[in-house]
């Protein structure tokens, strides 16, 4: 390998002791591979349930539809993973595997355990980073991250196949037909694994101390502070949410403040980019708090997890009542 010497003086003028070398270093030809090094983990339930999943399941997605042929034999977990993770893999790409997992978890009761299995392997990624979210004191890292990811796990599976069930139907809670299939069972399993689902339903029941009129003031507030794609609590509550939004909010004179929505939008755009609306949080406001969709199904619409709505729409807020402050005069105490 070629040798670089470097001068006996410091460009500071600082001496240095004698003639000094060194080697270039070699440069990597790639860089590692995630899933093999996920595989490698064998001391962590990911890499075990991804090592497992790859030798044992005998079933999974055409593998034509991550090579583009007509190939109808099931692709290895790992086969899949690589696919998803590539970068032109497309939202659509996403949902098509998806919704074939979820579909033969539930649909195909003889081969449910090795569906499930390959379902986890497939999943094991973003698994293993939501897991790692997770904290319980009194154990060690390793401990913590095993118990988090087997606590994931499970939640995972369960949200799968969980059902609604209301006095007309019986529903999946997971909507495979709609977008981003895999973020949204991700972001359901961590909720309820990381405690949310129990915090929301606590919150939502009525105190053994509280009168009816004080119960609802409180829940109003808790929902305008913190909007929430759906109520977490028992089939009634789910079933009087969904009813309330099919009806639809009140549309008089909604068409101005839409309007007006829109100049203000048009007039950050001449200011600094900070205080600028862009479009996409413009629409986030308008049908999450005007039309009074649900903020999960927005976000899904427009590629964004639901944290990331909530932030941006949390900013755009912040940014029109600036924006909103600078237009009222001030008013001048009488001289």
């Amino acid at each position: 390998m070629p040798e670089h010497r470097v001068p006996t003086r410091h460009p500071h003028g600082i001496p240095l002791p004698g003639q000094l070398t060194f080697s270039t270093p070699p440069v990597a030809d790639t860089a590692p591979d995630p899933v093999d090094a996920l595989v490698n983990q064998k001391a962590m339930p990911a890499g075990q349930v991804l090592s497992a999943a790859i030798t044992l399941c005998r079933v999974g997605v055409p593998k034509g539809w991550l090579t583009g042929t007509d190939d109808p034999r099931p692709a290895r977990a790992d086969e899949v993973l690589r696919r998803l993770l590539a970068d032109d893999a497309t939202r659509e790409i996403k949902d098509q595997i998806w919704r074939h997992i979820i579909a033969h978890v539930r649909d195909d009761p003889d081969n449910r355990e090795d569906w499930n299995l390959y379902a986890l392997g497939v999943a094991a990624p973003g698994l293993l980073t939501r897991a790692a979210r997770l904290s319980a004191p009194g154990e060690t890292s390793a401990e913590r991250a095993a118990n988090a990811q087997h606590e994931l796990f499970y939640a995972f599976l369960d949200r799968m196949q969980a059902t609604v069930t209301t006095a007309a139907e019986t529903r999946w809670r997971l909507d495979i037909d709609r977008p981003n299939v895999y973020s949204r069972l991700l972001g359901g399993a961590y909720d309820h694994a990381s405690g949310r689902t129990e915090h929301r339903r606590k919150q939502l029941t009525r105190r053994h101390d509280e009168t009816a009129a004080e119960h609802q003031a409180r829940i109003t507030r808790l929902r305008e502070e913190q909007p929430r794609e759906v109520p977490v609590g028992d089939d009634q509550e789910i079933s009087v949410h969904h009813a309330r939004h099919h009806n639809g909010p009140d549309s008089r004179g909604m068409d101005a403040v839409i309007a007006r929505l829109q100049e203000f939008v048009a007039q950050s755009a001449q200011m600094r980019p900070a205080d600028r609306i862009d479009p996409a949080s413009a629409e986030l406001l308008r049908r999450t708090y005007l039309d009074g969709e649900p903020l999960g199904q927005v976000a899904a619409e427009l590629n964004l997890s639901q944290s990331n709505a909530s932030k941006r729409r949390a900013t755009a807020v912040r940014q029109l009542r600036q924006l909103i402050a600078r237009q009222i005069p001030q008013q001048r105490p009488p001289s």
